[in-house]
């Protein structure tokens, strides 16, 4: 396993892409923008001084009031448009009719983007940036603009963008419904620093998508000289408890990580009877690695190329968008 600083910039990821051309003017959010919010395409929004970049996709589909808005957060070293390109969410987006925004994180101290996640200032120069407020201020701008279904905002994100998304569960719960956690984690921090992951907002859903064979990531955690990488089951263990959702009953008392820190059987793990109907639900993607998968995750044994999990037929979804978009779809504020 890697150290903090570069389990943050390690995913060097390809196939950049432009494909969303140029938004005109139109009103933006923070302290002013540029977008257009009839076609989308690439938009931005001033914070601070700071020009913050997202893609906006809006499919032909999409209907004011009625629609869904997913935010789709990137990896390490990536953009908006690449996450475009890496997830194909626009493409399901077409089928469905929900809007996509594909926001950028800012460059670190070492020049690749990342985004301020649970707990890694040190990877950026001076005061890490506030990226909450912009996912917030790029939100409530399309809010006003495009009309989304006020309880049908949700949020995925891959690698640090996973680590981004759990803290946008955390701190934008008041806008959100529910988020998609892609080969993420809840935090990295320093062995010797005390913080603890808040009080989530409010209730949230949660599903989250982790393989058993990534080594980015690791699936129990680590525990190094300069950093500690949260588990899957403490990810688990905090949305479904107290903290969060607040959760009556768990599909299995068994944990996901066992004291050793090695990977349990469990391959499906639930958490039900939460606050305000929210539900936390995990799978384990058995031979996956770091990576989002755009194939059939419901054949068996489950290889680096085609990995598995037993529970995914045609109500869950058998690739990662229709997993996404059908455990979103079913979980709306109330």
């Amino acid at each position: 396993m890697k150290s903090l600083p570069l389990l943050l910039l390690l995913i060097s990821l390809s196939a950049w892409s432009n494909s969303c051309g140029s938004g005109s003017s139109a009103a933006g959010g923070g302290g002013g923008g540029d977008c257009n919010f009839q076609t989308g395409g690439n938009c931005t929004i001033s914070m601070n001084g700071v020009t913050r970049k997202f893609v906006l996709h809006i499919p032909a589909n999409f209907q004011p009031n009625k629609g869904a808005l997913v935010v789709a957060l990137h990896g390490s070293q990536g953009s908006g448009a690449q996450m475009e390109t890496q997830s194909q969410l626009s493409v399901k987006a077409d089928s469905v009719g929900f809007a996509v925004a594909y926001p950028t994180g800012l460059p670190s101290a070492q020049g690749h983007t990342l985004w301020s996640v649970y707990f890694n200032d040190f990877a950026f120069a001076g005061t890490p940036p506030d990226d909450v407020a912009f996912l917030r201020a790029m939100i409530n701008a399309i809010q006003a603009n495009v009309h989304p279904d006020a309880k049908k905002i949700y949020v995925a994100g891959f690698s640090i963008g996973g680590y981004m998304t759990h803290r946008a569960a955390v701190e934008l719960s008041d806008l959100v419904a529910a988020v998609g956690v892609v080969e993420g984690a809840i935090s990295a921090i320093a062995p010797s620093d005390s913080r603890t992951v808040p009080d989530a907002v409010a209730p949230v859903s949660v599903l989250i998508l982790h393989g058993s064979a990534d080594n980015a990531i690791n699936y129990c955690g680590s525990s190094m000289a300069k950093s500690v990488l949260a588990s899957q089951e403490q990810a688990f263990n905090y949305w479904a408890g107290p903290k969060a959702n607040n959760c009556a009953t768990l599909s299995t008392p068994n944990p996901l990580c066992d004291s050793a820190g090695n990977i349990t059987s469990v391959s499906v793990k639930v958490a039900t009877g939460c606050t305000s109907r929210a539900e936390v639900r995990f799978y384990k993607l058995v031979g996956a690695t770091h990576q989002w998968y755009n194939v059939d995750l419901s054949n068996p044994p489950g290889t680096a190329n085609a990995p598995y999990n037993s529970s995914f037929d045609s109500a869950t979804g058998i690739v990662t968008n229709d997993i996404l978009w059908n455990f979103f779809s079913s979980h709306p504020k109330p």
